[in-house]
């Protein structure tokens, strides 16, 4: 097997492109990784078959080698030989993250992005940090997405002379969570796309700022942030509704109300009461408790709120709920 295997590459360099053609053939129906060494002086050839077959071999065995096997690739001159090593880095994980470290200093765009992503998803803090100071612009944006990159070059990136290596880095900070100076963001509020996430993060690190971020808030961040709450906060206990209540954003978290059942009561009718209060969110409040109209607890609250002449808006939805109590009564 040995012997035949032998001939087979041998006939690799045979004068007639037929019986190498054949040789081709023969090696990829053996499968064996050993055959790669006779594929090697193709990626020179001349015939862009050979060098075609030659690279779905390197595709093929490579991985079953080891990542030494792809030296010849990421070294060669030739732009699509070199895209072939760098597509392969990512299957041998950890262990191609030195060859990938080289290969970010590639001519080639598509060979630094493929070493880069091999870099930023194996590769271990070191080895990502050269990445933040790369002559591309989308490597150092790339690299900003490292799991364990410290915070320091995060912060530090949110100065960079790129946009978009700044803007990666805002986003990366809202991303993560992390608590950093206000100050640093102070840039990026301009950033409609950006506007809610900024909103949530503030709400826990930076509660001061949530006043100076409602004028900038439109109807469609309402709405997102108002189904953030509504995913992720059960009830008013929740810091972040604390904070929102705080910061006088009493509209938000009526939205959240509409949702909730008769546990949140409390909370619901001060919203309902408070005069500071949207008008509108409020008669919005009364008129989602309809299906309770006829409970003791609602109508004793309608009662007292129309015995205090409310705004027209507000009466007119009280009586709605008095009307809808008599009609379900006995």
């Amino acid at each position: 097997m040995a012997a035949d295997l032998k001939r087979a590459m041998d006939r690799l360099k045979h004068r007639d492109v037929r019986t190498r053609r054949r040789a081709v053939r023969t090696l990829f129906e053996t499968d064996d990784p050993q055959c790669l060494e006779g594929f090697q002086r193709l990626l020179d050839d001349k015939d862009t078959w050979f060098v075609t077959k030659a690279l779905d071999a390197y595709r093929i065995w490579a991985p079953r080698i080891g990542v030494e096997a792809i030296h010849d690739l990421v070294n060669h001159s030739s732009v699509d030989v070199r895209r072939c090593g760098a597509n392969l880095l990512e299957a041998f994980a950890s262990s191609s993250c030195e060859l990938a470290l080289k290969m970010v200093g590639d001519e080639d765009t598509v060979v630094r992005k493929k070493a880069a992503e091999c870099l930023v998803q194996h590769g271990d803090e070191k080895q990502v940090t050269p990445l933040l100071t790369h002559s591309s612009e989308s490597i150092r944006a790339l690299a900003l997405s490292h799991s364990t990159l410290d915070i320091k070059h995060i912060t530090e990136a949110l100065s960079d002379a790129s946009a978009t290596v700044r803007t990666t880095a805002f986003r990366t900070i809202l991303k993560r969570d992390e608590s950093v100076d206000s100050a640093l963001l102070t840039p990026f509020f301009a950033i409609d796309s950006e506007v809610v996430n900024l909103f949530i993060w503030c709400s826990k690190h930076q509660p001061k700022e949530l006043s100076s971020l409602a004028s900038r808030l439109n109807g469609t961040h309402i709405q997102t942030i108002t189904k953030f709450l509504r995913t992720n906060v059960e009830t008013s206990q929740d810091p972040i509704i604390q904070t929102l209540l705080d910061a006088n954003m009493h509209h938000i978290v009526a939205r959240w109300l509409w949702n909730q059942g008769d546990s949140e009561d409390t909370l619901r009718w001060s919203i309902i009461n408070n005069d500071d209060v949207d008008l509108i969110e409020r008669s919005k409040l009364l008129e989602r408790l309809i299906g309770r109209a006829a409970e003791a607890e609602i109508l004793g609250c309608v009662e007292e709120l129309m015995g205090r002449n409310p705004h027209p808006l507000l009466m007119g939805a009280c009586e709605n709920l008095s009307t809808a109590a008599k009609e379900v009564s006995p």
